[in-house]
């Protein structure tokens, strides 16, 4: 990929100016070439587990496999992973043991570099016959009794040039082997080709306004798409990059409130929290100047907040997928408020083409709500692995199966996922497109909507509510509201407060775990009186 050659440009141009922070600990673009130098050469050394070329990545290229979680230690990992015809596969530390397992046994990665602190990780490598090397502590169970590991490798290819070892790669070979969510369990594997995040991050540079001044901080996991990207971004553009061990309100808002942070990139519900936060101390923040966020469109009260206390921000958010990339953005700048907040996802990004199409792939008219396909030079090669549900590709044109439709201007609006889909009382209902009604009700800070047996509709739907409204002693109000923006089966019968969301590791909301505790009548949600 290009950062590689970015990261050797820098070395060249600008060796003193900070790279990445993760806590307190700090690199320089000097630093950060030399140790990604020594990855990159270390990597060639490595002698490949793999018959011949693999998923993309050409014979004479290495898969490098890292759960090392947010340490310092994963830039130069990346960065020297991807160099050349090098490819990376970043596996996420919030697995459980036994899906770490299966993944590395179809991975079979040339090297695995896994933190001390993921011994299952390192167990299940060995058996899979996959080096592993063992980073930010001993490993006891190496062959010279833990005296050596990811440090001592590295010294030995220390002095490596930067010139030489970061260098591009072809644009068809695979750098990223991503993961996402899969029906069986284990995640699903996806290939990205450098040619995509060659032709995605220079124009994401120009959308958010990226330049090499800004200070960026992702506190969400690398190892999931938002914050891997912003990584990407912040240091293709020549910027300081920053993200925490975990991800901590107060110490988000600390960094901020000292003027160390000019870009947050965040999913909603962290954007959330950090609101009220900022609220509670009381403070108006002008230096962030630019708010990114993706996972959900924001609603008009977290904008409103939002506003409160980051005056100065453009607010993007944007929808994609981990398969697409960018599709849609919207771009609020200083001065808008709720009130100027689409009700949609926004317009297309730079270079895609958006068309929805009904079942038998035809387009549909404007307004007309069928299955959203895409054409873009962002969009991933395909799965190395698993079921494939929702992605397919038609010549140019890809789809994750999600359902919208777009008005007479291009805009699109979204209303979910087609497996997500209600048939309540004979009418079908996408419950994206009710929650997205009820994030726009004053009082309403997020919501998710379900379906669930019932004897006389066959579904009934189902809210669960964040925000004033749901401490409010009936419902009849949010019916009455919900009246003007949808039409009568599309308004939940339901209703359930919940005091705080249960989240995922990226710090998106667990809509499984929220529909389950609906199913299972869940002390935590708090029913609303005066159910419809």
């Amino acid at each position: 990929m290009p950062l590689a050659e970015r990261i050797a440009h820098w070395y060249r141009t600008r060796p003193d100016a900070l790279a990445v922070w993760i806590g307190a600990d700090r690199i320089g673009f000097r630093a950060l070439a030399e140790r990604a130098a020594a990855v990159a050469a270390g990597l060639r050394a490595v002698p490949s587990l793999a018959v011949g070329a693999r998923w993309g990545v050409p014979g004479h290229g290495r898969l490098l496999a890292v759960d090392v979680g947010n340490r310092l230690c994963f830039a130069e990992l990346f960065i020297g992973g991807t160099a050349g015809d090098g490819a990376c596969a970043v596996l996420d530390p919030a697995w459980p043991a036994g899906q770490t397992a299966e993944v590395l046994r179809r991975l079979r990665p040339d090297l695995l570099v896994a933190d001390a602190s993921r011994p299952g990780t390192v167990a299940a490598a060995r058996e899979c016959g996959v080096p592993v090397l063992v980073a930010g502590g001993p490993d006891p169970g190496g062959a010279d009794g833990g005296r050596s590991g990811y440090a001592a490798w590295l010294a030995a290819h220390h002095g490596a040039d930067p010139e030489r070892e970061l260098a591009p790669g072809a644009d068809d070979s695979t750098f990223l082997i991503g993961f996402t969510s899969g029906t069986t369990g284990v995640p699903r594997g996806f290939r990205r080709a450098r040619a995509e995040w060659r032709a995605s991050l220079p124009r994401s540079r120009a959308v958010f306004g990226v330049t090499e001044q800004d200070r960026t901080l992702a506190p969400g996991p690398l190892a999931h798409g938002l914050g891997l990207y912003a990584f990407a971004e912040a240091l293709h553009a020549g910027s300081a990059f920053g993200t925490l061990p975990g991800f901590d309100v107060t110490a988000v808002a600390d960094l901020l409130a000292a003027g160390q942070v000019t870009r947050l990139v965040v999913v909603p519900t962290m954007l959330r929290a950090l609101n009220r936060r900022l609220a509670e101390l009381d403070v108006r923040l002008p230096g962030v100047t630019s708010v990114v966020s993706s996972g959900a469109a924001l609603d008009p009260d977290t904008l409103r907040r939002t506003r409160e206390r980051l005056p100065a921000a453009h607010v993007h958010d944007y929808y994609g997928a981990s398969e697409l990339g960018f599709v849609t953005v919207r771009h609020l700048p200083p001065g808008t408020g709720p009130g100027d907040l689409p009700d949609s996802v926004g317009t297309p990004f730079p270079g895609v083409r958006i068309e929805v199409r009904d079942t038998a792939g035809r387009p549909v008219p404007p307004g007309t709500v069928g299955t959203i396909h895409v054409r873009s030079p962002l969009a991933c090669g395909g799965y190395v692995w698993g079921d494939g549900t929702g992605f397919s590709r038609s010549g140019e044109w890809t789809t994750v199966g999600d359902h919208g439709s777009l008005d007479a201007s291009g805009t699109l609006h979204l209303v979910g996922r087609a497996g997500g889909m209600v048939i309540t009382g004979g009418h079908n209902v996408h419950p994206g497109e009710v929650e997205s009604a009820l994030r726009r009700l004053d009082g309403v800070d997020d919501a998710v909507v379900v379906g669930v047996p019932d004897g006389y509709l066959g579904t009934v739907l189902v809210a669960v509510l964040t925000g004033p409204a749901a401490t409010a002693p009936a419902p009849e109000s949010l019916h009455r509201r919900c009246a003007a923006h949808l039409a009568h089966h599309k308004i939940p019968r339901r209703w359930y407060a919940l005091p705080e969301w249960p989240l995922t590791p990226s710090g998106k909301i667990a809509r499984e775990r929220v529909a389950e505790w609906v199913r299972t009548g869940d002390p935590r949600l708090v029913p609303l009186a005066g159910e419809r």
